[in-house]
């Protein structure tokens, strides 16, 4: 029985064509420089690529933390002081409800 190998090699030394090695992405890192993963990344938390780019010089590319800094971010920006009513002055009358 004869065997056959798994990837095709030119017989002729000095002639095998050239494989580039495609190493696996890190699944826990967000890689700015493959445009592929910024595109995957911003669609993915919802957010533009320039405020990726920000928020990874802030707190790096790792991403947890990414997630975690747009949790804050989003929860931080919903309890803006324009949304929370401050109690009337003194010489003011409340405003009906």
């Amino acid at each position: 029985m004869e065997r056959t190998l798994a990837c095709p090699v030119d017989p002729q030394p000095g002639k095998a064509a050239m494989q580039r090695i495609k190493h696996p992405p890190l699944r826990n890192k967000i890689n700015l420089a493959e445009p592929t993963e910024v595109r995957a990344w911003t669609r993915r938390l919802g957010i533009s690529a320039d405020a990726l780019k920000a928020i990874i010089d802030k707190v790096g590319n790792s991403v947890a933390v990414v997630t975690k800094e747009i949790d804050l971010q989003r929860a931080n920006h919903q309890a803006s002081p324009a949304t929370v009513q401050s109690p009337p002055a003194e010489d003011e009358l409340p405003t009906p409800a």
